[in-house]
């Protein structure tokens, strides 16, 4: 059963998909450190919203093959939902570090989402996990715990959202810009 589980999650954790997470994650670090300026510009979370919706676009466009019929060693299913998950999630941070964004429900029910997909990515994580940390080991416990930790947290954020929100779309169409 360990070299099914490992198998599995060495599809999903590959080589590949693992770049484009790092891609991912230097790509918003530049785009949200160095390009757009959140101090300044009274748009800046209507961009920030837009280039990261687009990049989740193009993984979904570029993940959706036929992955769910033969298993690819080069799928990027991973880098999709981690784009997603960090969509969702920044769209949350965002509402609360900017003054000009409301606490918004539909941030909630997009949070929502994201946390879907960051389900199949801790969900991976913990089957790498329990095949690399030997079981029965304080290592493992603490790994899984974080990560389920990690996951009810941001059901938790998105139930806030919904809670104390209100029904208002903070996301300007490109044209007002």
């Amino acid at each position: 059963m360990d070299s099914t589980l490992l198998s599995s999650a060495h599809v999903y954790y590959n080589r590949v998909a693992l770049l484009h997470i790092l891609f991912l994650v230097v790509l918003y670090v530049i785009v949200d450190g160095f390009i757009i300026d959140y101090g300044i510009d009274k748009n800046a979370f209507s961009k920030g919203f837009y280039s990261k919706l687009l990049l989740s676009i193009l993984y979904l466009v570029g993940s959706n093959g036929d992955s769910s019929i033969k298993i690819k060693d080069n799928s990027i299913d991973a880098a999709f939902h981690f784009s997603v998950f960090s969509l969702c999630l920044w769209m949350g941070v965002a509402s609360f570090l900017l003054e000009e964004v409301n606490i918004s429900r539909i941030v909630g029910i997009f949070l929502i989402f994201g946390g879907l997909a960051a389900f199949n990515l801790i969900d991976e994580l913990l089957k790498v996990a329990r095949v690399r940390i030997p079981s029965p080991s304080i290592l493992s416990y603490a790994t899984e715990t974080a990560l389920k930790i990690l996951l009810f947290s941001v059901f938790c954020f998105a139930l806030f959202f919904l809670a104390m929100g209100e029904w208002v779309w903070e996301l300007k169409p490109f044209y007002e810009w």
